[in-house]
């Protein structure tokens, strides 16, 4: 009996971290997708051997620097004008830090912001490492505009790259989806261990990610009481669906008006990028508590973030360069991320809204990520247990 509690369900296909070789017959494993821990009978798996662990690693990257060897990405964040402007204002303001100096930029697509270092910033020496096909179409645009001399493409994964010299500067558009999402910064914080001078800059070099509960009636309505009928039948069997495959990842393109903020909007990570490890960013966890401001349907969360681009002496009067993706700034591509509950809540002006975040890396997917939301509501002038939920949400495996 005290067995059958911590046995794993599982189907073929599925994955295991061994935690202990108990016996010959049971295996104590962690399953990969969900993180959940039992036994698993010896007779039901197999080792994953290290060259099939290569080969899936291969094909990860080659989905990931296959879509950025296209130009639709790249065209969608050259229109971004917050997005982009942004990084050439904190160049304009950081020009007499950056003259005569030498500039690593991870991850560079088209290379424009190497070419805000040299053109504007005055650099000596641009290094614009890009892994994906557009690196070869890079360097025509680098010698079209005559910085052939100071922008040096490469076309490398930057953890295979040798540089010649140490770098003054960091530069990298590495945030996603929930900040993190695709996890460059990993590759970001490989190129600062390896090639950064002692005392050199990172930019962005903070970087913040809020969360907020919220109202979304539109996106309840259209995804999910949509089911509960249509023509005269009643569709509400597919309601539970609906949820499963709607909300159970977050949408990532929501635009959130701050209006539907049901309280204040609280930073649940901040990475500075001069500090910040590897194993920092494998898993992330924090507990809030979010006073409501104003009644409503609580629906779920929205999220957003903000970099700053510092580390240097600012000019008398001047302030760092910000790049914030929330609502009451002018909209990314990037947009706000929603995540929705699969129960509506009515809440009240000075309720609160308590609970975890947790989010965590998927230990094989390695660009993935695995949101855990615990929550619940204290009311206003109520005392006692009151009822807990807990959702995952993947991104996106």
């Amino acid at each position: 009996m005290w067995l059958c509690i911590y046995l794993l369900s599982f189907k073929r296909g599925d994955r295991f971290t061994l935690k202990e070789n108990s016996s010959e017959y049971w295996w104590w494993c962690e399953a990969q997708e969900t993180g959940e821990r039992g036994y698993v009978p010896v007779n039901h798996v197999t080792t994953l051997h290290q060259w099939e662990i290569e080969k899936i690693e291969r094909w990860q990257d080659d989905e990931y620097f296959g879509g950025y060897g296209h130009l639709k990405l790249h065209l969608e964040m050259l229109e971004d004008k917050p997005r982009t402007t942004a990084y050439l204002k904190a160049v304009q303001l950081g020009a007499d830090f950056l003259r005569d100096k030498v500039v690593l930029d991870v991850g560079c697509g088209t290379g424009i912001l190497s070419m805000f270092c040299a053109r504007v910033g005055n650099a000596r020496k641009v290094y614009a490492v890009e892994a994906s096909e557009m690196a070869v179409h890079t360097e025509e645009v680098v010698k079209c505009n005559g910085l052939e001399d100071r922008v040096q493409v490469i076309q490398e994964k930057i953890e295979d790259v040798d540089l010649p010299e140490k770098v003054d500067l960091i530069i990298s558009e590495w945030m996603g989806t929930l900040l993190l999402f695709e996890l460059m910064l990993e590759s970001v914080l490989t190129a600062r261990d390896r090639f950064l001078k002692q005392g050199g800059v990172m930019w962005p070099s903070e970087a913040c990610l809020f969360l907020v509960p919220c109202t979304a009636q539109a996106v309840y309505d259209t995804k999910l009481a949509f089911w509960e009928c249509q023509y005269g039948f009643d569709f509400s069997p597919l309601v539970s669906l609906a949820k499963c495959q709607f909300f159970g990842k977050p949408i990532f393109n929501h635009e959130l008006c701050s209006e539907d903020c049901l309280s204040e909007a609280q930073c649940i990570v901040r990475l500075d990028l001069s500090t910040v490890k590897e194993t920092d960013i494998e898993c992330l966890t924090y507990s809030y508590s979010f006073l409501v401001k104003r009644p409503g349907c609580f629906h779920g969360f929205a999220s957003w973030f903000e970099v700053a681009f510092g580390g240097f002496d600012l000019p008398s009067g001047e302030e760092y360069v910000t790049l914030c993706t929330g609502p009451d700034h002018k909209q990314t591509h990037w947009k706000q991320d929603l995540f929705m509950l699969d129960e509506v809540t009515m809440v009240e002006e000075q309720d609160e809204i308590q609970g975890q975040v947790v989010i965590k890396r998927n230990p094989y997917w390695r660009r993935h990520l695995k949101v855990t939301v615990d929550w619940w509501v204290k009311r206003r002038g109520i005392v006692g247990e009151v009822p807990k939920c807990s959702k995952d949400f993947l991104l996106w495996r």
